[in-house]
């Protein structure tokens, strides 16, 4: 009716600081089983009831081999004739005081089965905060160096995960299990190591930094401008007074921002948070059924609330004449098409105007279809002849429908590997179709 676990490790790595490379994880769990106790034994309703509560601490160390060094490396320099000489020097910063992210974690739980465990759910709260956070976290370029590894502060993550299993059917020649499951997660950044935000971290630069780590908000936030529509023909005389790159004032036609401060300049200034690419609430609805040696599976998964930053439209809509372009920009602003948020197309030496902003932003919810399986398994009448242990065949088709209002190939596709980067996709290779005829032997 009681359980308690408890564990402590002790890890260490050459990835760190000589002071700080070993750091102790401890852990410990609790649970009632309180469907055992003499009040609940027997009941028609409830067959298992269990609560629950944990806490421990992980270390992470996911960086580069030696991080806390500087190494030598071969080094360029220019001299007056345009020729380069090398030579060997220090090519990255050290820092021996680099140590272990840490992870803490709390979490209470419950378990319930009702009806003899036809129905069985599950639900836990967790709230886990992550403190000495691993970042290379971008220096002065006055110093030689873009970035340093270091630890940059806190975060926490809170939230709650929703579990449902049903038998819906179960008989001898007939079976049906439904599994749906919904997971909630809140983020925020709660301490750095400088008041300063952090800029471009696991990102490109483009025509701005597109992510930025704030204090108060979450990681993985978008950074940019916000996007009005473009300038009409009535407003041609105030467009004039905003120029772009290269002093030229703006024409109808030409994009529109929002001038936060109202100074007639789009720069830093006017650039906030427009989104964030981590999603609110995800999850999956799995359905089994089994009809004597026939088995079929359906898996449907769902995501909703996240951004994703398609930085394709840098390319493919803002600088049309330069490069392919998406077809949107049929939708391009003309004297007789002026409510649209995309530029007039031009002669590309008449400059054009590109930055993160909103438009470049969309909603990257979905539902879709991840896996269909149908199978049969041949009875021991057949494989005894055979002289076999199984035998099983089976088709199955993996991303078979996706309903998203998100423009891009997909959705869930992250061009970037850092965590910090998620949700940012540029000309990004949209998940296939997969078809897939199987065949399993027991010998």
């Amino acid at each position: 009716k009681y359980y308690l676990t408890a564990t402590g490790r002790a890890d260490g790595s050459s990835k760190f600081g000589k002071n700080h490379k070993y750091a102790f994880f401890p852990s410990a769990a609790v649970a009632w089983k309180v469907s055992e106790e003499d009040f609940l034994k027997g009941s028609n309703t409830i067959s298992n009831l269990k609560l629950r509560a944990s806490y421990g601490v992980t270390g992470n160390s996911e960086i580069n081999t030696y991080a806390s060094l500087g190494l030598l490396g071969t080094c360029y320099a220019g001299i007056f004739s345009n020729t380069r000489v090398t030579g060997v020097g220090t090519n990255r910063l050290e820092n021996l005081d680099l140590k272990w992210e840490r992870t803490a974690q709390s979490d209470i739980g419950v378990e319930l089965g009702l009806f003899g465990n036809r129905v069985s759910l599950e639900a836990d709260v967790y709230y886990r905060k992550t403190t000495d956070m691993l970042l290379a976290a971008p220096v002065p370029t006055s110093s030689g160096y873009s970035s340093i590894t270091r630890n940059v502060g806190s975060m926490e993550n809170k939230g709650l995960e929703l579990g449902i299993t049903t038998n819906n059917i179960s008989s001898d020649d007939f079976n049906w299990n439904t599994t749906f499951n919904i997971s909630f997660n809140k983020n925020k950044v709660l301490e750095l190591a400088t008041p300063a935000d952090i800029f471009g971290v696991g990102n490109p630069g483009f025509t701005n930094e597109t992510g930025i780590i704030r204090v108060g908000e979450p990681v993985g936030s978008f950074w940019g401008l916000t996007r009005l529509g473009t300038w009409s023909e009535a407003e041609r005389a105030e467009a004039a007074k905003y120029t772009y790159r290269g002093g030229k004032p703006l024409l109808p036609g030409d994009v529109k921002y929002l001038d936060v401060n109202g100074d007639y300049a789009i720069n830093d200034a006017d650039r906030m948070i427009i989104g964030n690419g981590s999603p609110k609430g995800w999850g999956s609805f799995i359905n089994n059924l089994r009809y004597k040696s026939f088995e079929f599976l359906l898996d449907v998964q769902y995501s909703y609330g996240n951004d994703v930053l398609d930085m394709s439209t840098h390319s493919a809509e803002d600088r049309v004449g330069i490069a392919n372009s998406y077809k949107t920009v049929l939708n391009a602003w003309t004297p007789s098409n002026q409510d649209t948020p995309i530029a007039a197309i031009r002669d590309t030496r008449a400059g054009y105007v590109t930055n993160v902003d909103t438009r470049w932003l969309q909603d990257g919810s979905f539902i879709r279809g991840r896996n269909m399986l149908l199978g049969y398994t041949f009875p021991s009448s057949i494989t005894e002849k055979l002289r076999l242990n199984r035998l099983r065949v089976y088709t199955s088709v993996q991303n078979f429908f996706l309903i998203t209002n998100y423009r891009g190939n997909d959705p869930e596709v992250t061009t970037y590997g850092n965590a910090f980067a998620q949700g940012q996709t540029f000309f990004d290779y949209p998940k296939p179709t997969t078809y897939l005829l199987g065949i399993n032997i027991g010998l």
